[in-house]
């Protein structure tokens, strides 16, 4: 009896075992590669927990060119376009508003070379997220120029001859005045910018010593007026922060 126990429980645990050691082969037939697994998402949250700060300070250098109208020394008006460039610290107090601070100073070797120190303030009305943004300045002025200018001579006029002879005299002047401009700043890199400005500026000038015949209308002081053109590039450091830096500025 025990011996037929034994067989019939072999016999009903064999199936089972059988079935448990069978092995599945891959769809598709021997050898086929399996899929791969799908591939992660992008970092896209990672990404937008980087953001980006500009340092309150950025520097920009420009060239110029300038049409300068100044009183003639035979009456009239006298107008002059002289090449020059300049440098300019802005410190921004807003995302909207800065400080500026400019130097500028024609080209030597001209008939008329002048130089300027400008305190003012811009105003942008777009934020820094945009790629171009215009902006407009505000500044005061301290001017220094030298011009040259040409009289008939004494014996010319004495003699009344229509062949006039003229001397060539120049003047030193300075003074303050005023400048308003607009432009635009196109963003190239997330530091660099290339900007563009038109301005005009007034200023009321005293000459403080001649050079050659000494005889200025209007005597020693008179109105100038000032039109600059200016394309220049600016540059800004920005560096990389994570959300948990909280950058704020």
């Amino acid at each position: 009896m025990r011996s037929r126990a034994f067989v019939l429980i072999a016999l009903l645990t064999l199936p089972s075992g059988l079935s448990a050691q069978r092995i599945r082969l891959p769809r598709g037939g021997r050898g086929a590669t399996p899929q791969p697994a799908p591939l992660p998402p992008e970092a896209g949250p990672v990404t937008r927990a980087l953001a980006y700060r500009r340092s309150r300070w950025s520097a920009e250098a420009y060239s110029l060119i300038s049409s300068l109208e100044v009183p003639a020394a035979a009456g009239g008006v006298t107008r002059y376009t002289a090449p020059g460039a300049g440098t300019r610290a802005d410190y921004r107090y807003t995302e909207h508003l800065s400080a500026t601070v400019d130097m500028t100073s024609s080209l030597p070797f001209s008939s008329t070379n002048a130089q300027t120190a400008e305190v003012g303030t811009r105003y942008s009305p777009l934020a820094w997220d945009h790629a171009l943004r215009p902006f407009f300045d505000v500044r005061a002025a301290y001017m220094r120029m030298y011009d040259l200018y040409a009289l008939p001579s004494t014996a010319a006029i004495v003699s009344g001859s229509s062949d006039q002879q003229f001397v060539e005299g120049g003047r030193y002047s300075r003074g303050f005045g005023s400048v308003g401009g607009a432009g635009f700043e196109y963003s190239l890199t997330r530091s660099l910018a290339l900007t563009t400005e038109m301005s005009a500026m007034r200023s009321r000038m005293t000459t403080y010593r001649f050079t050659g015949p000494a005889t200025i209308p209007n005597g020693n002081t008179y109105w100038m007026t000032s039109f600059r053109y200016v394309l220049g590039l600016k540059f800004n450091p920005v560096r990389a922060l994570h959300l948990a830096q909280n950058p704020t500025s």
